[in-house]
């Protein structure tokens, strides 16, 4: 019998070729204008209410912007007004000094007091999650807190004199107390400790069971598990720290106007009254100079502190 040799398949034809390589082509360019329908919006979004009106505050600062009449040119008088002048230099170290204060307080103790929740009991876990979660009115809360720190029959004065047997305290009334006692109600009424122990909650407990059975003492665990896998979250709710305590208006503004003495007067709140005062020019060049600060440090942060839990 004749040994029969097999042929090659024949190879494939190049017209049924095109029509897959036309579909992905299709599927490839759909993509592309889905990815910027989305992203054109933004875009534009950011533009006009982002860059647009820093391009224009920074161009108003070098004026003597004024609400009516022609504008001219004054170049770096603004900024050698606002420079010279003592309550600028005032504002920003308060400023700085709250930031420094609230991050302290409102966000690295809110780190320790979620980790150590997750070792309690879950029932005792879930209670401390609800009290941390209460929805409190921001304009409610700033009356009862300043009932609580009123000099005369505030809930703090009752416990002072009555409990402690101390004098009668100033709180809000004194210069050196005045930042401290603005911070201490963000430790109960607003904190990112709910945030923290959602993500502990994400991190594989096999991780923990595999430093048990190597001996690893709580403070290890906490050290090589809990604390690099929060990190991303750190970085980011850190970022929003920075940058908010360092714009903060609202709470000094509602709570003391800035007393006493300007103890309590923030950058944003100083803004606010060269702007009553019609000090257009004066304001913006305070602008800038916070947002150069701002910058500067973010980009520092960003820098020196890295998202990924495994670098």
């Amino acid at each position: 019998m004749a040994e029969q040799t097999l042929s090659p398949a024949p190879p494939l034809d190049q017209p049924e070729q095109q029509p897959a390589a036309s579909m992905e082509l299709k599927l490839t360019r759909r993509s592309r204008i889905e990815k910027w329908a989305f992203l054109i919006p933004a875009i534009l979004f950011q533009l006009s209410w982002g860059w647009y009106p820093l391009v224009v505050a920074f161009f108003l600062s070098l004026t003597d912007a004024r609400p009516r009449g022609p504008i001219s040119f004054t170049g770096l008088q603004s900024y050698q007004r606002v420079w010279n002048d003592p309550l600028t230099a005032q504002a920003f170290r308060v400023t700085i000094t709250y930031a420094a204060l609230s991050i302290v307080l409102t966000f690295i103790i809110p780190i320790i007091v979620a980790i150590l929740l997750m070792e309690m009991k879950p029932r005792v876990m879930r209670w401390m999650m609800l009290l941390w979660f209460l929805p409190l009115s921001g304009v409610a809360s700033t009356i009862m807190w300043r009932y609580v720190y009123n000099r005369d029959f505030g809930f703090f004065q009752w416990i002072a004199t009555d409990i402690l047997h101390l004098e009668p305290q100033p709180f809000l009334g004194s210069a050196d107390q005045v930042l401290f006692w603005l911070i201490v109600p963000g430790l109960l009424m607003f904190g990112p400790g709910l945030i923290y122990m959602a993500g502990l909650q994400s991190i594989p407990q096999s991780y923990y069971e595999a430093a048990e059975i190597e001996g690893a003492s709580l403070w290890r665990k906490i050290w090589t598990i809990s604390l690099p896998r929060l990190r991303p979250i750190i970085v980011m709710l850190l970022t929003f720290a920075i940058i908010g305590s360092l714009q903060v208006f609202d709470w000094p503004k509602l709570m003391t106007e800035g007393g006493p003495g300007g103890a309590s007067r923030t950058v944003v709140m100083y803004m606010f009254d060269l702007l009553g005062n019609l000090r257009y020019s004066d304001a913006t060049a305070i602008a800038v100079f916070l947002f150069f600060l701002i910058m500067a440090i973010t980009v520092v942060y960003r820098l020196l502190f890295k998202e990924d839990p495994d670098v």
